[in-house]
């Protein structure tokens, strides 16, 4: 299946792309997402996304269409998932 990834903020940057189209396997969850992301960027971007454990961060956000979803979230084919890091302002 494949599902559509769409880096925001500082990922956006770490990732050297906005968008790109993410192939997996039949319900694979948004955790087995990441590990197969990681691979494709660089080292910035593997920090940004994995702690020092290799274990996605607690502090990043995830969605699935417009829908707040957790690493345990099953992904289906056509989805557009968004992943962005949490933002402070003033």
């Amino acid at each position: 299946m494949q599902v559509t990834v769409h880096y925001l903020a500082q990922l956006r940057r770490a990732a050297g792309c906005a968008t790109e189209i993410a192939t997996l396997p039949n319900a694979a969850s948004l955790r087995d997402l990441l590990r197969i992301i990681v691979d494709r960027h660089g080292g910035a971007f593997r920090a940004m996304v994995l702690d020092d454990v290799k274990e996605p961060r607690t502090s990043l956000l995830f969605f699935v269409g417009d829908e707040h979803a957790d690493l345990h979230r099953v992904l289906h084919d056509g989805d557009s998932v968004s992943i962005l890091t949490p933002m402070a302002g003033g």
